[in-house]
């Protein structure tokens, strides 16, 4: 089943994804993002390689970790960069309209609630 993707800003973003039982590369490479996001969670640009640089890890980690939170619906790819032009993926903060059937910790960061997988 597809799920529909909503835009979301990036505190509200970081509020959930904080509590969104990931693993812990998914989670710090998604938090580096918003970094870079803009407040309404658009126009990230940071590209493949910064992000390595900026995170101290590999670029197939960086790769691995996109095409998770991409395929969870936490984020989306907005714009194809070229790596020919040197020109990065544009991305922005979403969550899937299914979020709380995802396993996350509950409102106050206790105890795991939502599909258990």
């Amino acid at each position: 089943m597809v799920h529909q993707l909503k835009p979301v800003d990036t505190f509200e973003w970081q509020r959930i994804v904080r509590r969104i039982q990931i693993p812990s590369s998914a989670k710090y490479l998604g938090l580096m993002m918003t970094t870079y996001a803009n407040a309404d969670g658009s126009h990230i640009l940071p590209g493949v390689e910064r992000l390595a640089r900026v995170m101290c890890v590999s670029e197939p980690t960086v790769k691995r970790n996109l095409a998770l939170l991409r395929n969870a619906g936490l984020i989306e790819r907005t714009k194809q960069g070229n790596r020919h032009a040197a020109q990065a993926d544009e991305y922005r903060l979403t969550m899937p309209s299914n979020v709380c059937d995802l396993a996350m910790l509950d409102p106050d960061e206790h105890s795991t609630s939502g599909n258990h997988r």
